[in-house]
């Protein structure tokens, strides 16, 4: 009786490792389908073993998160970065904007530089092209003469 509670008590205790093995390794004795492109995507190796597992789907799966968040972030500093260079750029296109519009109002007003050019051209052109009333054509003056 003695000798069968030890051999009871050892293969008890046997099934118990065992089990507890079995639980521990589950994951890397369990094959599941990884697809191919996820190790592209994440540079590292498929497989531990003869063949994909739970464990390796485990593995790959944190590390195309930690791969994803490392390119967002990236994007979200490029982003932050170009916000900012935009913004740099419209400050600087607005404030030299202001000065511009500034000397063409003075140049281009009807009191500017170039509106009263353009009105004394308009005033020559007018008492060179255009006849008055009671002004003599050279044709008049050469039939008086």
């Amino acid at each position: 009786m003695k000798t069968t509670r030890t051999i009871l008590t050892v293969l008890c205790a046997v099934g118990f490792v065992g089990l507890m093995v079995g639980c521990a390794f589950q994951d890397y004795l369990t094959p599941c389908f990884v697809d191919e492109r996820v190790a592209e995507y994440t540079g590292a190796e498929l497989t531990n073993g003869p063949f994909t597992s739970i464990a390796d789907a485990k593995r790959l799966g944190r590390e195309m998160n930690f791969i994803s968040v490392e390119k967002r972030e990236a994007w979200l500093q490029e982003i932050e970065k170009n916000s900012r260079l935009h913004a740099f750029l419209a400050d600087s296109i607005a404030v030299n904007l202001i000065p511009a519009q500034e000397l063409q109002k003075t140049l281009f007003s009807p009191t500017g530089v170039f509106g009263a050019m353009t009105g004394l051209m308009g005033l020559g052109a007018g008492a060179v092209f255009f006849k008055r009333p009671g002004d003599l054509r050279p044709e008049d003056v050469e039939d008086v003469a």
